[in-house]
Parts: C-alpha cells; structure tokens; sequence
C-alpha cells in the first residue's frame, strides 16, 4: 500500500500498536483518526523502551481536547462496569442500552441463576481461596474454578460459553490440566479484544501481590471487562488487599 494515498486513515486498536507502526498507516492519508482505549494492554515490546508507549497515548496526553471518549459500551451489564468505569474511565462509561445494563444469565436459553449457589448469584462473585504459597501456579485456585464451571454447567451454561483468564502462563497450563479441553483459559494479554457470556479471574497470588503483572493495572482492567453477563474473582483475599486497587476491586465484588 505504500504507494497509495488517502484522504483519511482511520486505525484501530492504536493503542496496542508501537509509534513506527501506526505511522506507516497515517502518513498515507491527508487527515487519520486513531481508535483505541490506553487506559488497556499497551504495545507489546521485547525490552523496556520508548516504543511502549503508542502514538495514540502519547497524542492524548499531549492534546486532551482533541480526542474523544466513546462512553457507551455494548458488553457487560451495570454491575459488571461499575469498577472499571470508576477505577479508570473517571465513572462515564455506562451501558449502551437498558438491554445491555439488564443482561443477566437468565437470558441465555436453558440458563437459569436459581440453579447456582447463592454466592454465584450476583453478576460479580469473588472466591476467597488461600492457595498453595508457588509463585507461578496455584493448584487450590485451579481445582476451585474446576469446581465454579461444573455449577454453572449444572446450572444450563454451555462451556463455550466460560472462559478464564489467569496472570501467568504457568497457571494457564495449570488450570488448563483440570478443566475440559473446550474451556478457553489463557492470559489478559491474549484475551484482550475478545469476551465470554462468564469469564472466571483466577490471580495466583498468595501472601502480596509481587511483579509486573500486578503493577501495571491495565491487565486487571482488561480482565475484568472481558464477561458479558457474570464475573467471578478467584484469589487471596489478604494478598489482595495489600495493593489499593485491588483491595478496591474486592470491595466492589464482595457488594
């Protein structure tokens, strides 16, 4: 396409792309819109560097007037986006329509909530599990989410249905050991951009929450906007709590 030119370039996900990346696209165009949300997963780079940083961000930060918030989202019901329209979209992001805020379980063919415990009831549920004190892995949080999807599939939910997303890949392969093959678990990073009707958080974290992954609350946004209709939080309460943010987030689950 280099040798094309258009009036406008429009790009998408521009937050995830690195600054060389999207200019390739905008220098072909007279005027460009760029789409994306930075307050989510930024460019993925082998090393620590200026390219971690997207035109996008770096564009809004420097000329908030120009851009745009879209502030009506079409995925999860009102309890579900509470905590991440307050934590990190100044509370202005809402539902798009009394159907979206509304959605429950209920709504899918042969699902009813009345068939789960009292404690998954509630669109945002959180397990306390104290865990087994690994690093990388968490084989009492594994077995207690075997456990959750078995009650929702009692409950009428088709395993299609479920996913989960844990914060390292060894928990992934973990969790992957005691669930169904057709179960999606993977990490926030390969789940940004898609959703599920019940999307289960399993954080593998015992004692305080230590590294990167934890640091960059980014992840625990993506993570926690990805379900349609149900989230479930799975993890130490008390390592959880030692971080503001996430002793916030438990506060919103446990309402």
């Amino acid at each position: 396409m280099k040798e094309q030119a258009f009036d406008a370039a429009l790009v998408d996900e521009a937050a995830q792309l690195t600054e060389p990346g999207t200019c390739a696209a905008i220098n072909l165009a007279e005027r460009f819109v760029l789409v994306g949300d930075h307050e989510q997963l930024p460019p993925v780079v082998r090393a620590e560097n200026d390219l971690t940083e997207s035109l996008f961000e770096r564009l809004v930060e420097r000329y908030p007037d120009a851009g745009v918030m879209l502030d009506r989202q079409y995925r999860m019901n009102q309890r579900i986006q509470v905590f991440a329209s307050t934590e990190f979209y100044d509370g202005q992001l809402r539902p798009a329509t009394p159907e979206v805020a509304g959605r429950t379980l209920d709504d899918l063919e042969g699902v009813s909530r009345d068939a789960l415990p009292e404690t998954l009831s509630d669109p945002v549920s959180f397990v306390d599990v104290e865990g087994d004190r690994s690093q990388y892995t968490d084989s009492e949080e594994a077995a207690r989410i075997a456990d959750l999807i078995e009650r929702y599939e009692a409950a009428g939910l088709d395993r299609s249905e479920i996913g989960v997303i844990a914060p390292f890949r060894a928990q992934v392969s973990e969790i992957s050991s005691h669930v169904p093959d057709d179960i999606t678990v993977d990490t926030v990073d390969r789940f940004q951009g898609s959703s599920q009707e019940v999307i289960i958080v399993s954080f593998t974290a015992t004692g305080s929450l230590k590294g990167p992954i934890f640091e960059d609350y980014r992840r625990i946004n993506v993570a926690l906007t990805r379900p349609k209709r149900a989230l479930v939080l799975v993890g130490d309460s008390s390592a959880l709590a030692s971080d503001p943010v996430y002793e916030r987030m438990l506060e919103w689950a446990r309402q």
